[in-house]
């Protein structure tokens, strides 16, 4: 043997690499000792033939291997195998080759020279990592059908309470009473805010939150979360501003309820961790990375943070220590779920600190601007709409609920009919003539969506509202698409179903 001969020996019993002929006129086969190696058979137990190394061949992967030699050899495609050989013990290993086909001078194959190698840890190792995939996928759908499925049954009973707090708002009650009334309230909102953060989390964490794109106004937005933010900032006696540079710009492109998500975290936490002097907002329009941005300033004189516990502010269930949590509740979720979002925009968040003296949160959120709203969403409403004269059915299975729904739109004046179930609804506007359909979705001989398909089929234009616990966007989405004009969530806001009453009714 000369010494390239040996030198490529010793790489092939380095590498475990089996080197194999086959003359294509005889059908013999040559086979070096690693072949017989990786067979798991001795020289004297193979016959050197074609057959006698299919024999070897897993029965079931013996046909593609045939295939791809003869594409091989008519020179339409090339030998590279990956096939299972059956040991004399039973053992199965999975064998990698390739191989080239060698011509005479005529281009007819006369011979095929090619090596084979054990890849069997290699394919063991992917499909454990398939099957982990696969498991941690199954695993990601069935906590979010979990969290999804939880989410409707706290928010139907969570709809009879806050719907009936809110409700017992506008009744004399003694001071000691409306103070109970407030607390509870409070109370009520900070769970169903739990709950919020918990689902969005598990949405961000399975990449299934998609963000919208439609104009909206910042204007709006500030306005909002000054509203949200009143009775706290009116309790704790404390200052709240928002200040607009000479370079904000009111209209962008974007989603209007994650923006205000982003800004009402920031700001409520402000709020929450400041007791004495202000929290203000400073907006602005600049340039971030090339792109227009809107610039958001959030600017508290509350206790602060030391720096090591602003570098860990944004981790999931993190919070300053243990006394926050007791002092000021929250999930710790809120951060995390805060620069999620801005990174999901593509912006950039950033917070200064220093214990004892406050906190300045900068956000970067690069959207498009827009040049006005063209479809301008239906704002909340905290006087209820005269509809005197109009008629709306309900669709409803929950007697709290019904009790509770005819309570709220007792004020509006509307007459109102409601119904225990989607057949009912259906038969009761074949038979009468409605303006609205408030309609649940889960509900017992036949659902809403179902309702909602007969009954425009039979009027098209008769609008239909989606009432309902499921919040998902997914859902959400869902319901729009089958023909319902809105959606109204449980546990059901009366200033935001007074705000799409009047939307709709053009009032």
């Amino acid at each position: 043997m000369d010494s390239f001969a040996l030198r490529m020996q010793l790489a092939n019993d380095s590498a475990g690499i089996g080197v194999w002929e086959l003359d294509l006129k005889t059908e013999k086969l040559v086979w070096d000792s690693w072949m017989y190696k990786l067979y798991g058979i001795s020289e004297l137990e193979f016959s050197c033939t074609y057959q006698a190394w299919l024999d070897r061949i897993h029965v079931d992967d013996v046909e593609h291997n045939e295939r791809m030699l003869d594409e091989a050899i008519n020179g339409v495609g090339i030998y590279d195998p990956e096939f299972r050989v059956v040991h004399p013990d039973g053992n199965i290993r999975t064998i990698k080759a390739s191989a080239e086909v060698l011509r005479d001078s005529d281009d007819v194959a006369i011979k095929v020279v090619g090596v084979n190698y054990d890849v069997t840890e290699k394919v063991d190792a992917i499909r454990k990592l398939f099957d982990a995939k696969l498991a941690a996928e199954n695993a990601a759908q069935s906590k979010s059908d979990f969290l999804a499925n939880m989410s409707h049954e706290i928010r139907t009973p969570m709809n009879a309470i806050l719907g009936g707090l809110q409700l017992l708002k506008n009744i004399n009650l003694p001071e000691e009473l409306r103070a109970v009334l407030k607390n509870a309230s409070y109370s009520g909102q900070s769970l169903l805010t739990i709950i919020n953060d918990i689902l969005d989390y598990s949405k961000i964490e399975s990449n299934q939150l998609q963000l919208e794109k439609a104009s909206f106004s910042l204007t709006e937005v500030l306005n909002s979360i000054t509203y949200d933010l009143d009775s706290l900032v009116s309790e704790k006696r404390i200052g709240f501003t928002v200040n607009k540079d000479e370079s904000y710009y009111e209209y962008w492109v974007g989603d209007l309820v994650r923006v205000k998500q982003i800004l009402l975290n920031l700001s409520s936490n402000a709020v929450k961790f400041t007791d004495k002097g202000s929290v203000k907002i400073n907006a602005s329009s600049k340039v971030f990375e090339g792109k227009e941005a809107i610039y958001l300033e959030v600017v508290d004189s509350g206790i602060g943070m030391s720096k090591e516990v602003t570098e860990h502010i944004f981790e999931r269930f993190t919070q300053a220590d243990s006394s926050t949590t007791r002092k000021y509740g929250g999930t710790g979720l809120g951060m995390s779920i805060t620069i999620s979002l801005v990174k999901m925009m593509g912006g950039e968040i950033d917070i200064q600190s220093k214990q004892g003296l406050g906190t300045t949160v900068t956000i970067k959120l690069p959207l498009p601007k827009a040049n006005n709203i063209a479809d301008k969403a239906p704002k909340k409403s905290f006087k209820a709409p005269n509809l005197q004269g109009k008629k709306i059915l309900v669709a409803e299975d929950n007697s709290i609920n019904k009790v509770l729904i005819k309570a709220m739109m007792a004020k509006t004046n509307a007459d109102i009919t409601i119904v225990e179930n989607g057949q009912l609804a259906f038969e009761a506007v074949g038979s009468e003539r409605f303006d609205l359909v408030l309609m649940d979705i889960h509900m017992p001989i036949m659902d809403g969506i179902q309702s909602n398909q007969r009954i425009k089929a039979m009027q098209p234009n008769l609008p239909v509202i989606a009432l309902t616990a499921n919040v998902m966007d997914k859902d959400v989405q869902h319901y729009y698409q089958q023909g319902f004009i809105s959606h109204v969530a449980k546990p059901i806001d009366i200033n935001d179903l007074f705000g799409k009453l009047k939307h709709l009714f053009k009032i």
